[in-house]
């Protein structure tokens, strides 16, 4: 088993490597294709890392600040989106910090509560810190598709600030704009 660890963390660092280099990939396409209903998700295939295996896989480089709100925000939100994973969204918050925590959660349960499959993409457009404080500005847009076949897809698009907050184990959103982004009721035209 040990030896079996070993390869493992020999092999993690490549594939952050070429995870990173999907996740450019995928920032150089168009947002929203043009068939949406046919689109696959790669990353409900993508097997989640242990805390164990996320610590031994620390490349012993430093990663920039964009890469690193990448790595610890913005990519789970995406994949909490698109598997429908509440504890996955919600663990990129602090729970202490964050005014209406427990309104997220009830929003997230009803919106997926409504979706059958969820779409998520994002485009980090600037990250800033000063200490273990930070802000992020990130282009996020999501399509959801009803379980209703009568009800309308949803589909977002907004310019979502993030503040930060440097933790142990990496940054945490500790206030977001639009704050109903995940309402079941979202409104874009009142956050302009």
């Amino acid at each position: 088993m040990s030896l079996m660890r070993k390869h493992l963390v020999q092999l993690l660092p490549l594939s952050l490597l070429l995870g990173s280099v999907l996740c450019n990939a995928l920032h150089a396409t168009p947002l929203f294709p043009s068939n949406f209903a046919q689109q696959q998700s790669s990353s409900q295939s993508a097997p989640a890392e242990t805390g164990d295996q996320a610590q031994a896989a620390a490349p012993s480089e430093k990663l920039s600040l964009g890469d690193q709100v990448i790595q610890d925000v913005l990519e789970p939100l995406r994949a909490g989106m698109v598997t429908q994973n509440i504890q996955m969204v919600l663990s990129i918050f602090d729970k202490k910090e964050l005014n209406g925590y427990s309104d997220l959660q009830g929003q997230l349960r009803a919106f997926f509560h409504q979706a059958s499959e969820v779409r998520f993409r994002y485009q980090l457009l600037q990250a800033t810190s000063d200490a273990d404080r930070g802000s992020a500005t990130a282009e996020m847009e999501m399509d959801a598709l009803p379980y209703e076949v009568t009800t309308t897809p949803v589909r977002r698009s907004v310019q979502m600030r993030f503040q930060l907050k440097l933790e142990p184990k990496g940054w945490k959103v500790t206030g977001f704009s639009p704050s109903d982004f995940f309402a079941v009721g979202f409104n874009p035209a009142e956050t302009q």
